[in-house]
C-alpha cells in the first residue's frame, strides 16, 4: 500500500513519539507520520492547509493527540478542530497518560473518536490505528463505482 495515510502526531514527548512509531511499523502500516510537539503549532499547522495559498498538502488522515502539551493543552487542539467545519471529519484518538474519568468525558464532549491511556494499552493502539487504517483505503481510495469489500 502507498505511504498515503497521513497521521499527524501531536506528542511532546520523544520517547513516545519513539513508541508510536514502532508500533506503526510493528502494525506494518504505510502511512506519512507528521510530528508537531505543541497545542498551538498543531492548531497553526492545521490551519495553513486551508488556506488559499496553502502548499497543496492535504489534511491529515488521523490525529494522534497527547492532552498534555505545551502551548495549548490537547483538549483544547481538539476543541479546534472539532469545531472548525474543515477539520472537524478527521478521527482523532486521544493517547494520554491520565486515566482521570473526567479527561475521559471532556475529550469525548469535546468530539474524540475514541481515548486510550498510553502505554500500557499499545496493541490496542496500534490495532485501532490499523482499523482505521483499512477503513481509510475501503472508503477514501475506493473509486465511486466500486463495491467496499466486506
Amino acid at each position: 500500500m502507498p505511504n498515503d495515510f497521513h497521521i499527524l502526531l501531536v506528542e511532546d514527548s520523544r520517547a513516545d513519539v519513539r513508541i508510536i512509531e514502532r508500533a506503526l511499523q510493528e502494525g506494518n502500516i504505510a502511512h506519512r507520520l507528521t510530528v508537531i510537539p505543541d497545542g498551538q503549532q498543531a492548531i497553526d499547522y492545521l490551519v495553513r492547509l486551508n488556506e488559499p495559498d496553502a502548499p497543496g498538502e492535504a489534511a491529515p488522515d488521523l490525529v494522534l493527540l497527547d492532552l498534555n502539551l505545551p502551548g495549548i493543552d490537547g483538549c483544547q487542539v481538539l476543541t479546534r478542530i472539532k469545531g472548525d467545519p474543515a477539520l472537524r471529519t478527521i478521527p482523532v484518538v486521544v493517547l494520554t497518560t491520565s486515566h482521570r474519568e473526567e479527561d475521559v468525558l471532556q475529550t469525548y464532549r469535546a468530539g474524540a473518536n475514541t481515548y486510550i491511556p498510553k502505554p500500557d494499552e499499545y496493541p490496542r493502539y496500534r490495532d485501532l490505528v490499523a482499523t482505521l487504517h483499512q477503513y481509510w483505503h475501503e472508503t477514501a481510495l475506493r473509486a465511486p463505482h466500486q463495491p467496499a469489500r466486506g
